[in-house]
This record gives C-alpha cells, structure tokens and sequence, in this order.
C-alpha cells in the first residue's frame, strides 16, 4: 500500500467515525424533538450543521469532495444538513 493510499484510508476512516457520530446525534434531536424538549433539540441541530459543515471543509480542503471514492461522504454529510434543516423548517416531529 503506497503513501497516498494510507493518508485516504485514514481519512477516511475518521470521517466515517463522524458520520456515525452526526448519525447518532441526528436520531437523539428526532428522539428530543418528538418528546418536545427545545434546548436539546437546537443543541443536537447546532451539533449536526457544525460537523457536516467542519467535515465537507475537510472533503474540499483535500480535494476529495466530488471524488468517485469520497462521493459517499459527502453525500452523507450533506443529506444529514439537509433533513436537519427540513425537519426545522416544517416542525415534524413535534410533540
């Protein structure tokens, strides 16, 4: 395995760690905003944009953002931002 291989895959490896991280933290803002606590729910919301926000960063910043291979990253960061914000926008779930 060359050098550049090696720097991918641990890139790799820590953006899947924070996608798992955000995944989390987006199944306990739906879990908050059913039950109808407000601070958690906008804590989780602010939690979920910052790291899809700092990780597609990262994909840019090194280039692998529209990447054949890196293509799943980014679309899983962006599809977290993007649900976060519609379910903002249309109140659901609500309690």
């Amino acid at each position: 395995m060359d050098k550049q291989n090696g720097r991918y895959k641990d890139l790799e490896m820590f953006l899947t760690v924070l996608l798992l991280l955000e995944l989390g933290f987006f199944i306990l803002y739906l879990v908050v905003a059913g039950s109808g606590i407000i601070a958690i729910k906008v804590i989780c919301a602010i939690i979920i944009f910052l790291v899809s926000a700092f990780c597609l960063w990262i994909l840019y910043t090194s280039k692998e953002l529209l990447r054949q291979r890196s293509l799943w990253l980014t679309c899983g960061f962006g599809c977290l931002a993007i649900c976060t914000l519609v379910s903002l926008l249309a109140g659901f779930p609500a309690p």
